[in-house]
């Protein structure tokens, strides 16, 4: 049980991917906002399935949801739909490259949101491993359009004062917000671990639907008649995205935000290698490199956890 949550965190990073996968498939149809709404509007039918399945068909006990745990899923959702957005704001910049890079600061925030509010105390190696992952994931997020490490880091180094990368590291923050706000909701409900994961993931992803929604309708409203308009094309990214944020809250019921979603930065090795074998983009040295930092900072974390 102590380390079950790194083989749900590597779980829910690969559906994930597919999920993602998917996404990007559809944004020709119905665009970048419709794509991304696919991710709750279709995940919600298969997470109220698990629900019923599981409480109502197989007999568990519904655990009693205190405010506490409803507040901090309701921030977490909200984080997630307000980053979901901002990513979105952040493609709009001609230097969108920098802001996205910088959005994988999250990890990091999520660990020093833990550390000073809720006082909990990371191994110097997992430490380590954090601000390797996340240095990796910006590494890996600029490493595509350069065929020179060297130019990876003079990239990162010239980006640092741009507004994109503001609203880059502000993204990251928001959606640190996210995972921590899902883990202390999740530790704020009394009762086995299932019962709680599939309790709250199905309210999360219901809030989801529900605001970016409303968003949707009110700013993007063409998109939001394409969602349903090719919705069974858009089935598969449910499917996907309502098993990843069930794998999610199960990671962050066992372990902290920070190490389960460090854990699960294996994602975007995961997302390389679709590019490779399903989209045939070609991979650089300097990405390749990259994944070797990856790897090494997930590594240093598991083995901080034997």
């Amino acid at each position: 049980m102590d380390y079950l949550w790194i083989f749900v965190a590597i779980f829910a990073a690969a559906l994930q991917t597919f999920r993602s996968a998917f996404q990007k498939r559809m944004i020709p149809e119905i665009g970048k906002f419709g794509a991304t709404y696919i991710r709750f509007i279709y995940a919600l039918p298969f997470t109220f399935l698990i629900f019923i399945f599981w409480f109502y068909i197989l007999d568990n006990l519904i655990p009693e949801l205190n405010e506490k745990a409803i507040l901090y899923c309701f921030v977490g959702a909200l984080c997630q739909v307000l980053f979901t957005l901002l990513l979105m704001i952040i493609f709009s910049y001609r230097n969108f490259a920098a802001g996205i890079a910088f959005s994988k600061t999250e990890v990091l925030f999520a660990a020093l949101i833990e550390t000073f509010f809720l006082n909990i105390i990371f191994l110097p190696i997992i430490n380590i491993g954090i601000f390797l992952g996340v240095f990796a994931v910006i590494f890996l997020s600029v490493a595509k359009e350069t065929t020179s490490i060297k130019d990876v880091f003079i990239k990162i180094s010239k980006s640092f004062f741009t507004f994109s990368t503001l609203v880059g590291v502000l993204t990251g923050l928001i959606l640190a917000g996210s995972t921590v706000g899902y883990r202390m909701a999740i530790v704020n409900v009394n009762g086995p671990i299932l019962d709680a994961t599939i309790y709250l993931s199905m309210l999360a992803v219901f809030i989801q639907s529900i605001l970016m929604g409303i968003w949707l309708f009110y700013y993007k409203q063409n998109e939001f008649k394409l969602v349903f308009k090719f919705w069974k094309k858009s089935l598969p990214a449910g499917i996907c995205g309502s098993g990843a944020t069930a794998g999610w809250f199960l990671g962050f019921a066992l372990a902290t935000a920070a190490e389960v979603r460090a854990v699960g930065q294996v994602e975007l090795i995961f997302s390389i290698l679709i590019s490779l074998i399903i989209f045939k983009e070609k991979i650089q040295k300097t990405e390749f490199f990259g994944i070797l930092m990856l790897i090494l900072s997930i590594l240093l974390i598991i083995y901080a956890k034997f």
